[in-house]
């Protein structure tokens, strides 16, 4: 059955340093976890700048959580088990897992059956997470929702 697990964030702040907000540390966590499990992921982002923080953080983990990443259109011919695309540039690859940090419903959805989203705490995103909530729900995805404190 097609799945969707959202992570529903309890409160907001940068993660680190670098800039890289909650949902995103908490996003590169779960790539280290579904990689570490021998499945490709897509992680589609809302936009280059998102998606470069993406790479960067990823590239700066230990190697205990090395993950073999890479942006869109980069790397070897398939791409790398880890692909980080965004809108403009898309993904060509076969991947088994979609993570959207895109604020809209990603088209390609359907060819996911796990997909891992996130509802963060401004309430702008928040809507459009219930948007996003919606239309998978229409597409007929099983939906669950896990609470996150960000502290």
């Amino acid at each position: 059955m097609k799945k969707v697990i959202f992570y529903l964030l309890e409160n907001q702040k940068v993660a680190s340093e670098s800039g890289v907000l909650y949902h995103e540390k908490l996003a590169c966590e779960k790539i280290v976890e579904i990689w570490q499990a021998n499945k490709r992921i897509l992680v589609a982002c809302q936009d280059q700048q998102q998606a470069e923080r993406i790479d960067e953080y990823l590239w700066q983990l230990d190697t205990d959580h090395f993950v073999p990443h890479n942006l869109a259109g980069e790397g070897m011919k398939g791409g790398s088990p880890v692909e980080i695309c965004w809108p403009q540039k898309r993904s060509n690859g076969n991947r088994h897992v979609l993570i959207n940090l895109q604020e809209q419903f990603p088209e390609f959805a359907a060819v996911y059956s796990d997909i891992v989203d996130f509802v963060p705490v401004d309430e702008r995103l928040k809507e459009l997470a219930r948007t996003r909530y919606k239309l998978y729900k229409e597409a007929g995805f099983n939906l669950k929702t896990i609470p996150v404190n960000c502290e």
